[in-house]
């Protein structure tokens, strides 16, 4: 992080900046005029992985929940980003974000809760308090300003945000956005499968992807599972997220993991 030697006190500060005087309200309609942030139904911005460097100038550190993402269309009412119908979410109202993620407690009862369009007992129910707009900000998610932030520096916010249970955090600066999670994984579309063996005979073994195949991590119910998608050709086409400890020269995975499904997104 930059520190520049003076009498004065520095107008840039290596630390998270949490009680500026300017109300958090005016500051985001500042940066929104600054940075000319605007929504349209058919575009959103998509978060790219950080790289593990140093990053230059202002950023804006807001944490990321591990939610759906629902953008509002006028006609089609919630959609994902894969461009799928969302269900059980209240309408958007006049004057709210029309890009949130929606957060009903854990990732797999938000899956539940945005996927059932027919509500059973059971059923997480989902509120206004569930959205947390992302555009324009939701001030819940505000975790405060970086500058000139080293690797150091954004560990330590990742650290902090990870020890309050949050994933991880979303940095940005205008209309660049960048996603720091403790360990990085990837989205990618299932292109194949195959059979198990042994213990496994009967059900998924492996899925293969344009970076590699991926046969680790999956519970035996979700090989069971997955095999009933497969054999009924549902399967290729569906998204996971991969952990994987790096990639080869080839752009391979390496040491790939399986971490779960989602259908909530779509891979280009």
């Amino acid at each position: 992080m930059k520190h520049e030697a003076s009498s004065e006190p520095s107008q840039r500060h290596s630390k998270l900046d949490l009680s500026a005087a300017i109300p958090w309200a005016l500051q985001l309609q500042l940066l929104t005029l600054e940075w000319g942030i605007a929504l349209d139904n058919t575009e959103i911005n998509r978060p790219r992985s950080w790289s593990g460097k140093k990053l230059a100038g202002d950023w804006l550190v807001t944490i990321k929940i591990d939610g759906v993402r629902a953008v509002w269309h006028e006609k089609r009412g919630w959609l994902s980003r894969a461009n799928k119908p969302l269900y059980n979410i209240p309408p958007w109202r006049e004057g709210s974000p029309r890009d949130c993620e929606i957060f009903v407690g854990t990732f797999q009862d938000t899956i539940r809760a945005t996927r059932t369009k027919a509500p059973k007992v059971g059923t997480p129910q989902i509120s206004y308090q569930h959205m947390y707009g992302l555009e324009p900000l939701d001030p819940r998610l505000n975790w405060g300003m970086l500058s000139d932030p080293t690797p150091t520096d954004i560990r330590v916010q990742l650290g902090r945000a990870n020890d309050l249970g949050y994933e991880g955090l979303v940095l940005r600066q205008r209309d660049r956005w960048i996603k720091v999670k403790p360990e990085e994984t990837h989205d990618v579309a299932i292109t194949g499968y195959g059979e198990g063996r042994g213990k496994h005979l009967g059900r998924l073994g492996y899925v293969t992807t344009v970076k590699g195949t991926v046969g680790s991590g999956f519970t035996d119910t979700e090989r069971e599972t997955l095999w009933v998608d497969a054999k009924a050709e549902r399967l290729v086409g569906q998204v996971i997220e991969v952990n994987c400890m790096q990639f080869t020269p080839g752009g391979q995975f390496r040491h790939p993991f399986f971490v779960r499904m989602r259908p909530d997104k779509l891979v280009p």
